[in-house]
């Protein structure tokens, strides 16, 4: 057999057999229809639909056409047969349907991964030059630089402006005024300079607006931002509210051995607290949100056409808003980076592209493909985990030359989208680097606050107060208790938790609650142990801005309890009934 649920090396010894003509008959999904070199002389279709989204549907032409184009073997027959079998369910008039629809035009689903990310790096020898050129070979990249060609010609946009809000106005007028502004740099007249820095600065900035996924990013990236300063402010209004409130005044000039210990903490702790919340405005003031905010305002105190339209473009946006009520903006006033991040989270993001036609034609030459700069933020966690290692030190990740570890030969051959996680739920890497210490930062703060951690166990091994202890890395300590916790999981329990990480969340499911509930007492410890190891590949994941799409990890655990009594000798009716699925 043949299909997506096989490991790796199982579906690839498959294909060797098959072509090497030692296996005559393979039952296969559609999957063995694409991209695999596996000819056959004949082809047999034994349905024409599929379980989807929506139930029972139809197969799409294209599917179709090309299992039956797997029919005939090049240099071998000279012509090859499919047989497309007749159902209960679907018969001639489907199957003629089907062949006579429109074929739909193809869409990339090329995204990188970490298995992907391991694999070229040993393909190439630990060099990234075969990585970055497949993915730049890749059709993803192929339909970007189309994309790109095709927005010459996008010039009657702003043109079409009444049927648009407010906010896509403003922000249309905004896009368009920096395009203006780079092609005057690239082309030497521009009034304010053509340096590179500040063509690589309108560029990017461009490159944001133009893209309707990236602004989002952009401004998901500052709400998160926002959100944290306003945390740090919070706790700080706390600590100094607590300190207002304690009877006795405290000269704060006194030196802190002067004032005893509880209050001297205290301070400490607003010490601490305030330079948080300066880290976090700076956090907030450097993000591309705030850049955008600062460009607009600057362009607003120009004396010209495109700033009397910025200027009119964002006033009849606030007067939107002021009319409903929403809020009041003070007319006239700067544009701050929290009014702009509601513009753009309300604005339409789907059909952004470049305004003038000239923006594309030259592009920046340091820009990178979206793909290329995601597989590189792979590589990053992947070397904060100790997957990959550096053989050699260069300024840029793309001169570097790397070698793979035994935890990233792992992770090569799972064939999980998120095979790194994988690896980490089951104890196989944990952050190396420890890029994730300000996760153990934030908690800390929260651990002041009274809100304590209860995760240690009093029966771990190494005491909290030995030198052993405090030398090893949180992130160490928290693998070595996980790995400790799986080796206590009985032979079903464990089919049971490796079910959480591989199967997808069904449709109608119980809560994350009740489904721990329903989990064995040593599974609900891995489980836990398995949460904290999330969260930290997470916040490394955030650190180096991979997409959520590409760094997702899942624990499932609405099947645990199931596949558990099955795999301790349930029979299969037994199972179902438990399940409800009977």
């Amino acid at each position: 057999s043949h299909h997506a649920g096989l490991l790796p090396a199982h579906k690839a010894f498959t294909e060797t057999l098959y072509r090497l003509q030692l296996m005559k008959v393979v039952f296969a999904t559609e999957t063995l229809a694409a991209g695999i070199n596996m000819p056959a002389r004949t082809t047999i279709i034994a349905s024409m639909a599929k379980r989807g989204d929506k139930g029972m549907e139809l197969l799409e032409t294209s599917n179709m056409l090309q299992m039956a184009g797997r029919a005939g073997r090049r240099g071998m027959d000279t012509q090859g047969a499919c047989v497309v079998a007749a159902t209960p369910f679907e018969g001639p008039e489907d199957a003629i349907t089907i062949l006579t629809n429109e074929i739909k035009p193809v869409v990339s689903q090329f995204t990188p991964s970490f298995a992907l990310a391991v694999n070229l790096v040993e393909r190439g020898s630990g060099k990234l030059d075969l990585a970055r050129s497949m993915v730049q070979k890749s059709f993803a990249a192929w339909e970007s630089r189309q994309r790109e060609e095709e927005m010459e010609s996008a010039m009657g946009v702003m043109d079409n402006q009444d049927n648009s809000s407010p906010e896509d106005q403003f922000l249309n007028v905004l896009q368009l005024a920096l395009e203006k502004e780079l092609i005057e740099a690239r082309t030497g007249t521009s009034p304010t300079g053509t340096s590179k820095g500040k063509i690589s600065k309108l560029a990017a900035l461009v490159d944001i607006l133009a893209d309707g996924k990236k602004l989002k990013k952009v401004s998901k990236r500052h709400s998160g931002c926002a959100q944290m300063l306003e945390l740090e402010q919070s706790t700080l209004k706390y600590l100094e509210r607590e300190l207002r409130e304690r009877p006795d005044d405290i000269d704060l000039d006194l030196p802190v051995d002067m004032i005893d210990n509880e209050k001297s903490e205290l301070l400490a702790e607003i010490k601490t607290q305030r330079q948080r919340v300066l880290k976090g405005e700076r956090e907030v003031n450097d993000s591309m949100m705030s850049v955008i905010a600062k460009v607009a305002n600057n362009r607003m105190n120009a004396e010209d056409e495109t700033a009397e339209a910025l200027k009119n473009t964002l006033a009849s946006v606030r007067e939107s808003y002021n009319s409903e009520g929403s809020f009041i903006l003070q007319e006239g006033g700067i544009l701050e980076p929290g009014e702009l991040n509601f513009y753009v989270k309300n604005c339409s993001k789907k059909n952004r592209a470049p305004l003038l036609a000239l923006t594309t034609s030259a592009p920046s030459e340091d820009a990178e493909d979206e793909n290329w700069s995601q597989t590189l933020a792979i590589l990053n966690v992947l070397e904060s985990y100790g997957c990959i290692v550096k053989a050699t030190e260069s300024e840029s990740a793309d001169s570097s030359t790397y070698y793979v570890s035994s935890g990233g030969t792992h992770v090569g051959g799972l064939g999980m989208d998120n095979s790194l996680w994988t690896l980490t739920a089951l104890g196989g890497a944990f952050d190396v680097a420890y890029e994730s210490a300000e996760l153990d930062k934030f908690q800390d703060a929260l651990s002041f606050l009274g809100i304590e951690d209860d995760s240690n166990d009093e029966d771990d091994e190494i005491e909290e107060d030995s030198d052993d202890f405090v030398n090893i890395p949180k992130p160490q300590r928290e693998s070595e208790k996980l790995v400790k916790e799986l080796c206590e999981l009985s032979a079903s329990e464990m089919a049971g938790y490796v079910s959480a990480l591989v199967i997808d969340a069904p449709r109608n499911s119980d809560s994350a609650i009740a489904s721990f509930q329903k989990l064995t007492y040593n599974q609900q410890r891995v489980v836990q142990g398995a949460l904290l190891a999330m969260e930290r590949l997470n916040e490394v994941q955030r650190k180096f801005s991979l997409d959520d799409s590409i760094g997702k990890s899942q624990l499932e655990l609405n099947a645990c309890d199931v596949v558990t009594r099955w795999a301790a000798g349930d029979s299969w009716s037994d199972v179902l009934l438990m399940s409800g699925a009977a």
